[in-house]
């Protein structure tokens, strides 16, 4: 019994927590007007005809008001959460989650258990696909949860034994539907020995010995190669702390709520995609004059990263570019310009400061003596 208290405890001090953590406090100032009871003195001054009488200091109340100031402690929501009717805070994801996932925090959907994130080859927007715990069958898919479903163009084949499932196997309905061959793969066949796939008529015709001496020579050929090429993919064994591994690659757990602007439909060229879904020009390049204008964001090299490239400006044959040399001309020519400029400017300045300088410092001597009293101006 003790036992299950504390279980209890710990659940009620874990909700509670997480409870804290979608709310927030601040004080409020909280200024009214009150009624208050004033005492005054005033002095009151006897009738003028009454000379020998003195003013007489009298103490009266009155009714007044007075500013009353209040803190108090208010806990609300914090910026992102909505106060739903039970009295918690629950995330806001303002543009909504996809299919089989949930807001868990501002603006930011998670998968529901059973499924995990994965990006749509279309637009590159999130989705939350399925996991089966055991891999499905060639021509199959996992449509939910451990549970696995022929693709389109496959057909359930009827179990053997004892067994309730089958695999899936793929449709061939083109021509006379594989006759004498195999279906491999959807509207795919493969002819038997002696057979050659005919496209006017889409079947398997039969060929004659020597042809077919020549296709098993250039088959083999074809197989030597195929064995010889390899290609290695590579898979994750760890991931951040945010990611999850899945059939190994790295997942996010969370993402942005309904992608919007480039996180969908990407970016133009030159230009990296932001987290709020907005295009920014990459390192190395600057809006054009035309992107205020036009509303399209255009990017264009700095004129910095124009001279850096000019050693990169080689052509296919790794040759000199024909305008490498004539754009490196101008562009020499061009700060040898502002070079001299500069340095005439700055030498035809320093020479009329010199003669202002020069002016204010002339002094006449004369031996005209003037008397002070005598002068005047």
């Amino acid at each position: 019994m003790n036992f299950i208290w504390a279980v209890i405890l710990l659940l009620c001090s874990a909700t509670a927590a997480d409870q804290r953590e979608n709310f927030c406090e601040r004080n409020e100032t909280i200024r009214t007007q009150v009624p208050v009871i004033k005492q005054r003195t005033i002095v009151k001054d006897p009738p003028k005809w009454k000379v020998w009488k003195k003013s007489q200091k009298i103490t009266e109340t009155y009714n007044s008001e007075e500013e009353q100031v209040t803190h108090r402690l208010i806990r609300e929501c914090c910026p992102g959460y909505l106060q739903v009717e039970v009295g918690l805070c629950e995330p806001v994801c303002s543009r909504g989650c996809p299919a089989h996932a949930s807001c868990a925090s501002p603006d930011r959907c998670e998968c529901i258990s059973g499924y995990v994130s994965a990006r749509s080859h279309q637009d590159g927007s999130h989705y939350c696909e399925p996991i089966c715990q055991t891999s499905c069958p060639a021509g199959a898919q996992c449509v939910s949860p451990n549970t696995c479903a022929c693709r389109d163009g496959f057909t359930q084949l009827q179990p053997t034994g004892d067994g309730v499932s089958a695999d899936c196997a793929p449709v061939c309905q083109v021509g006379d539907g594989c006759a004498n061959g195999k279906c491999i793969d959807v509207e795919r066949c493969s002819c038997n020995a002696g057979y050659r796939w005919d496209k006017a008529e889409e079947r398997c015709a039969e060929v004659s010995a020597e042809l077919m001496s020549e296709e098993q020579d250039t088959t083999e050929e074809i197989a030597e190669s195929l064995s010889t090429s390899s290609t290695a993919a590579f898979t994750a064994t760890e991931c951040p702390e945010d990611y999850v591994l899945f059939r190994g690659e790295c997942r996010e757990k969370q993402f942005n709520s309904n992608e919007a602007g480039c996180l969908k439909s990407g970016c133009g060229a030159h230009q990296t995609c932001l987290e709020s879904g907005t295009c920014h020009c990459s390192e190395g390049y600057v809006p054009e004059e035309t992107s205020e204008t036009s509303g399209v964001l255009s990017c264009k090299r700095t004129l910095l990263n124009q001279i850096l490239a000019l050693n990169e400006a080689t052509d296919d044959e790794d040759e000199l570019n024909p305008w490498t040399i004539p754009i490196i001309g101008v562009a020499s020519g061009a700060l040898f310009v502002l070079l001299i400029v500069g340095l005439l400017g700055g030498r035809r300045y320093r020479q009329e400061r010199a003669a202002a300088a020069s002016k204010e410092m002339e002094c006449q001597y004369s031996q005209k003596t003037v008397d002070v009293d005598e002068y005047v101006p």
